[in-house]
């Protein structure tokens, strides 16, 4: 029997493999080969999450590696545990794991770039170059774009996704590079992302969108990649990468997840551009889930996206023009839309779309629209709370002032704003929330 408690669980791959002092892959290999006790849940899948009690773990460790004297010294090192053994032996495999390590440590790694002209270059920590690449893009985008959509999300109103990331991704031990080359005017021919290992050599690449057709238009395979993320998405120790990309110049919208690989193993269409990309664990079910934020072109406000990680497929529910054949219905956990603003009407814009997400600290998802109006929902996905923000005040009272709205920013508006938010649920929009079955 194992002690079931808090100090004794181990929640994922990464957490086994942790305290085994071991790499993700090493546990993979002895699960398989050795029987080591991990545990699925979701009835025992072998993509579910994973858990392990430690000691089941020292439990099978001891038992596993007794009967040989080599396996179970390498094993015990790959734990941390210091051993000292007599004998020439020792010596030798110390003194291999010393150099080993040793030679580790002046493998030279991607950490920094500079981008001149067509040409992306790759340096390392101390800035000194590794190996170059040209995209054969004259009108590249200069690097103060790719130094401000460096690694990590990046809040503005251009761009907020990276479009280069240098991380271990495969979980190798080597630093990998992911490129997605933009160019400064025409938008064709640039939605690729590249990985490259820490030698420049690629490891992979992803084409984003492919050609569609939409209420009888055919939409070409041209697409611009937004930006993408990195993130463990299924807690195996290895990064996947979330896709965000929009037909150029139009409006299908293609989320994509690719494993560390490169292979995609998710998709999803929208009708309109998505923009944001959030992750956290809103069910308690100790998995994230993935939170996107965009606009809706039929219904031209605001939409926000709830998928379970593990399935996303499918497209947004459309109608008539805005309906894409052959994609499906969608597996989101929940689809909403807010409302299309007389604000914005005013203003000309012919859509109101969502552009950040954010969880706040008392556990609410907050999304903002581009015109500066906040919408709080709960884990649950009803709305708490709408509020307007400075920008949208000032807006409001310049199309006031200019006579093309007459509206009253009181608690009637709100509760308009309120009335008009939407949640598909599988098969009809309803004013209350629903999830999508």
């Amino acid at each position: 029997m194992h002690e079931i408690s808090k100090d004794n669980l181990l929640r994922s791959w990464k957490d086994i493999s942790a305290y085994l002092g071991c790499d993700v892959r090493t546990c993979y290999r002895w699960e398989k080969q050795h029987g080591m006790p991990v545990h699925r849940a979701e009835g025992g899948e072998t993509k579910s999450h994973v858990f392990a009690y430690k000691d089941e773990l020292d439990r099978w460790f001891q038992h596993t590696f007794k009967s040989s004297h080599s396996a179970w010294l390498k094993a015990q090192l790959g734990r941390r545990y210091l051993i000292w053994a007599a004998g020439a032996t020792a010596v030798v495999l110390l003194a291999g794991a010393f150099f080993i390590v040793k030679a580790s440590r002046v493998r030279r790694q991607p950490a920094d770039f500079s981008i001149e002209g067509p040409t992306l270059i790759v340096r390392d920590k101390d800035r000194r170059e590794l190996w170059r690449k040209d995209t054969k893009m004259e009108d590249l985008l200069l690097e103060d774009f790719y130094r401000r959509n460096f690694q990590v999300i990046h809040k503005d109103e251009a761009n907020m996704l990276p479009s280069l990331v240098i991380r271990d991704i495969n979980g190798d031990g080597d630093t990998e590079v992911l490129f997605a080359p933009k160019r400064v005017r025409d938008q064709t021919g640039e939605g690729f992302i590249y990985c490259y290992d820490r030698k420049g050599v690629e490891l992979w690449s992803f084409h984003a969108g492919r050609e569609l057709v939409c209420g009888g238009k055919v939409f070409s395979p041209d697409y611009r990649i937004a930006g993408f993320h990195v993130h463990d998405l299924n807690g195996d120790g290895l990064l996947e990468t979330v896709v965000e990309s929009f037909h150029a110049p139009d409006w299908p919208c293609q989320l994509a997840v690719l494993d560390a690989s490169g292979k995609m193993v998710g998709e999803f269409w929208n009708a309109g551009y998505l923009r944001d990309i959030a992750y956290h664990d809103i069910d308690g079910d100790g998995r994230e889930e993935l939170i996107v934020c965009g606009v809706n072109n039929e219904y031209r406000g605001g939409s926000l996206i709830v998928f379970d990680t593990g399935k996303i497929s499918g497209s947004s529910p459309q109608t008539g023009e805005f309906a894409c054949e052959g994609l499906g219905a969608g597996s989101e956990l929940y689809y909403v839309t807010v409302p299309y603003l007389d604000v914005s009407a005013a203003m000309g814009n012919p859509v109101d779309g969502l552009r950040y997400i954010g969880i706040t600290k008392n556990n609410w998802i907050r999304v903002t629209t581009t015109t500066d109006l906040y919408y709080e929902f709960g884990f649950d996905l009803k709305c708490v709370q709408v509020s307007w923000g400075h920008g949208y005040i000032v807006r409001h009272e310049e199309m006031v002032k200019a006579g093309r709205i007459a509206s009253v920013l009181d608690e009637a508006y709100r509760d308009a704003l309120f009335k008009g938010i939407r949640y598909w649920n599988g098969s009809e929009w309803t004013a209350e929330p629903a999830r999508n079955r």
